[in-house]
């Protein structure tokens, strides 16, 4: 699949600092992400019926954290996984991507350049 970078809301590396979504992306992905996603906006909406990798959600004190399903993929060449939060209000065309690396840098992507997505 095709896509484009875009900015997102800047809010993603609170939610990728929390233990109860760490410990599960270790657990079932097999990595710590770092703490933001890459935003691609896809030429055709994600397959959601892929095959999926479900992050339950959790209490941290008085807040409580929706659970999100991942998919594995491939950006770049590099491993990685699309994440879909449960409370997402995002088109299914645009998807988030968690990787053990900042996938902005270290592919050198800056908004609007066009990258490959492997599923």
């Amino acid at each position: 699949m095709q896509g484009k970078i875009t900015a997102g809301l800047g809010q993603a590396g609170f939610f990728l600092s929390r233990e109860g979504y760490r410990r599960q992306f270790l657990e079932r992905l097999g990595f710590v992400p770092f703490p933001g996603t890459l935003n691609v906006l896809l030429d055709e909406p994600f397959p959601a019926s892929s095959p999926s990798i479900l992050i339950r959600g959790f209490s941290e004190g008085e807040e409580c954290f929706g659970g999100c399903r991942c998919y594995r993929i491939r950006v770049g060449g590099m491993d990685a996984a699309a994440i879909r939060p449960e409370k997402s209000r995002h088109p299914p065309e645009l998807i988030e991507v968690i990787a053990p690396a900042n996938l902005r840098r270290t592919l050198d992507l800056k908004d609007g350049d066009s990258v490959e997505v492997i599923i």
